[in-house]
């Protein structure tokens, strides 16, 4: 999924700083409660705010803070995304381990200053189990730690405990599988029908950014999940799997460029191709944003065996022309103004020639720079109170922020890859879905230059659908902004499914 550079958001593993005068601590009483999305029970202070994605909070206008969470990720990972939200450039020593009756959890304490001389002290404790990793963290000014710390951090970490789903007997297989991608091992979940096959079969290839093999980008949304357990039921089996260096795949992510992330799907490809049960001449991709590339790549490869493509927003235009698109529309959406607009398209012309060469040096000074600069047209209620070292930190971590996230290969060779031609060379069928309401991934921008090299290489099957109301993650959307993901219904707007089947069942054979 391609993100704004200024303004990427981690749905999954978000901590908030709430920069406000401390408070004094009401008697805390402890109730029982259970979130579905992240898979968890146990108790929390009774009467304290829930301000979404598993955070509480006694009061907005001061710093104590309660988060509960749960990621598809080993803990590894979570610390290196838990960092920069903590100020951290590494990953801290931990203070000690915990037993409880659930769990064995590894303790960490550490003070993050989240303002000139303003400091909150963070609880923090992570675990790993059934392929999850469970986040419990409480942060308090030094005024409220001590109480916090034992009314609320060490109770709820002894309750904590995962949720008992209800045991649901499903009509298919699943099996766990690795195969090879080059030298590195990589992890996935093989969905397959009931029977002996030879089943049809398709891949999913994840979009931009290190995921999962179930790509919940918002939390209790697990696009690849719904789609593999609706298309197997549906009689094709399905290969979904851990991005290179995610979850349970080998690898580095941030190394590798788009080829070298075609090539995994490719690896799984090649798996499904020799697998038992499955039909080798009829085994497809299906890729959801970037991973539309990937599907692109592959369709221009004569020896992939791929025998159709389904992409979900898979790019019809350049890396860069789409980056500067979204931008516009993502700006324009959450209400900013012409100025920030127009200074923030003007920063990615500059960038683009920096990472290009790879300056990454050079890319967080200019990103550090524009980031002071945008402060002047922000609204004057947001910049107010804000000193000169507010606004010198706040650019500072702006910089440090695209120093983790884009200086990276997998992020520039997005930029410089062009889809149109590979697209020309692409001979099987093809399904394109677009969101109407999709920001980042404009519908218009991308579906006409796509169409256009289908119909000019001559591929003879090629149907491209816009859902109107779509997004793009493709649920029904008011105004297809990023802040709404997590706030609409976690389902796919109702045509996309019956669409796709549909036109996969026209062209494979079941058995």
């Amino acid at each position: 999924m391609f993100k704004t550079i200024a303004r990427a958001i981690l749905l999954s593993l978000t901590i908030l700083a709430l920069i406000l005068p401390a408070h004094a601590q009401a008697e805390i009483v402890l109730v029982p409660f259970a979130d579905e999305i992240y898979g968890i029970t146990g108790v929390i202070p009774e009467g304290w705010e829930a301000l979404g994605q598993g955070l509480y909070t006694p009061d907005k206008a001061g710093l104590s803070l309660l988060a509960l969470q749960s990621a598809p990720l080993p803990a590894s990972q979570v610390m290196t995304a838990l960092q920069p939200q903590l100020g951290l450039s590494a990953a801290p020593e931990s203070t000690g381990t915990a037993e409880t009756d659930a769990f064995t959890w590894t303790l960490y304490q550490m003070d993050v200053e989240v303002a000139p001389n303003l400091t909150v002290r963070v609880d923090l404790a992570l675990t790993e189990a059934g392929g999850r990793t469970y986040i419990l963290l409480v942060q308090a000014v030094a005024d409220d730690y001590d109480a916090l710390h034992t009314a609320v951090f060490e109770p709820v970490l002894n309750a904590l405990a995962p949720l008992q789903a209800e045991v649901i007997e499903l009509p298919y297989r699943v099996e766990e599988v690795r195969f090879d991608s080059g030298l590195i091992s990589m992890s996935g979940t093989l969905t397959l029908p009931e029977g002996d096959g030879p089943f049809p079969a398709i891949v999913l290839m994840t979009g931009s950014g290190p995921q999962t093999r179930d790509e919940e980008i918002v939390p209790g949304f697990p696009i690849f999940k719904l789609l593999a357990d609706h298309l197997t039921r549906a009689g094709i089996a399905v290969l979904r799997y851990d991005d290179r260096g995610v979850g349970f795949s080998d690898g580095d992510y941030n190394a590798a460029s788009v080829q070298v992330l075609a090539s995994d799907g490719q690896a799984a490809v090649n798996f499904l191709r020799a697998y038992d049960g499955i039909d080798p001449e009829q085994v497809g991709i299906l890729g959801h944003s970037e991973g539309g590339i990937y599907a692109s790549i592959l369709g221009a490869t004569p020896d992939s065996g791929v025998a159709f493509i389904v992409t979900l927003a898979g790019p019809g235009a350049l890396g860069s022309d789409l980056l500067l698109r979204q931008n516009e529309l993502i700006l324009g959406v959450s209400g900013a103004s012409e100025e920030v607009i127009a200074s923030q398209l003007a920063f990615l012309e500059q960038a683009f020639p920096l990472i290009a060469a790879r300056d990454w040096d050079a890319m967080e000074q200019l990103t550090y720079e524009t980031a002071y600069a945008q402060l002047e047209f922000a609204p004057a209620e947001q910049t107010a109170d804000m000193t000169d070292a507010d606004r010198e930190a706040f650019a500072r971590q702006s910089a440090a922020n695209f120093r983790q996230g884009y200086a990276a290969e997998w992020f520039a060779s997005l930029l410089e890859y062009d889809p149109a031609p590979d697209w020309a060379k692409t001979s099987v069928p093809v399904l394109a879905f677009f969101g109407g309401l999709d920001i980042q991934v404009d519908a218009e921008q991308n579906s006409i230059p796509m169409q256009a090299a289908l119909t000019e290489g001559g591929n003879p099957d090629v149907t491209i659908v816009t859902l109107p109301n779509a997004n793009h993650l493709f649920q029904s959307a008011v105004t297809g902004g990023l802040e709404e993901y997590a706030m609409l219904r976690l389902q796919f707007t109702p045509d996309l499914l019956p669409t796709l089947t549909d036109w996969l069942l026209a062209r494979v054979t079941l058995n």
